[in-house]
């Protein structure tokens, strides 16, 4: 084998060079020439191009449409649901506000009810013109009345309801539950009466007890009854289910007021409880 000397190498890599300088095309320049845009062509692909990006918002958007439409209507019919339940509870709501504005924010007494229960005495029509005994008025003396000053209550009780009857003895006033005790009696007297109740019912007493949540412990109540006056002092307040009827027992002489609470539902009851106090003549 022959061996490649240095000097070799170097000739041969200066010929391949020479052949490769002889053999070479020459460079040629390109020069890119740029051309005038239509401006209708522009308008079209511009147009194209904005209808094919509104489909592809709508292919992405249309699985949320749905979702979107029952959010709505979930939210409109909750809304339309409020006001109406507004609109139905809006005199117990009423007594509500007006004991923020006169207790909670004034710091005064809420404003009372004439008494019903008693009528003022007639002025004579004549010097020597003799009166009748107004025997209206001495009924109403002997009427029996819930009084509960604190939240400006005082409706007539009437007792010995049973209970298929109750609703429809509420518009005359707070019901005594049948076969609950008396005042006087041991046992538990157990009175209800409505927090709120459908404004088109004719009845001074469809909130009669719109307030009861505002008695705390020690607040005093007052039964008339047979003319005598049974006075008891709050010790407890609670919410219970509408089926429980254990609040019905006790062997002590006590008295439970009962009404359906929140205001405006039926959910539950609101309990206030009050031990015997004293009886006055």
């Amino acid at each position: 084998m022959n061996k490649i000397s240095r000097q070799d190498l170097e000739q041969l890599f200066e010929k391949k060079g020479e052949r490769d300088d002889k053999n070479s095309i020459p460079e040629e320049r390109v020069t890119i020439h740029k051309t005038k845009k239509n401006s209708s062509d522009e308008l079209v692909l511009k147009s194209v191009r904005h209808k094919i990006h509104k489909i592809s918002q709508k292919e992405k958007g249309r699985g949320f449409d749905t979702w979107d439409s029952i959010l709505r209507f979930i939210a409109v019919a909750g809304f339309s649901g409020f006001i109406v339940f507004v609109v139905l509870s809006f005199p117990a709501y009423l007594n509500q506000l007006k004991w923020f504005y006169y207790v909670d924010y004034l710091g005064e007494n809420i404003p009372t009810q004439p008494d019903k229960t008693t009528t003022p005495t007639p002025l004579p029509t004549a010097k020597n013109q003799l009166q009748l005994p107004n025997l209206e008025l001495k009924n109403a003396s002997r009427e029996s009345i819930l009084k509960i000053p604190k939240i400006a209550i005082e409706a007539p009780v009437i007792w010995d309801v049973e209970e298929s009857n109750i609703l429809d003895q509420l518009k005359s006033g707070v019901v005594h539950y049948q076969g609950t005790a008396h005042p006087g009696e041991d046992g538990n007297i157990f009175i209800v009466g409505h927090s709120s109740n459908y404004f088109w019912v004719n009845s001074d007493y469809n909130n009669i007890f719109s307030l009861l949540d505002k008695l705390s412990v020690g607040d005093r109540i007052e039964i008339q009854k047979d003319g005598k006056s049974y006075f008891y002092d709050v010790f407890g307040k609670k919410q219970i289910g509408p089926q429980d009827v254990e609040v019905l027992k006790s062997p002590n002489q006590i008295l439970t007021l009962m009404t359906c609470w929140p205001v405006g539902t039926s959910l539950n009851r609101l309990i206030v409880q009050a031990n015997f106090a004293y009886m006055a003549n």
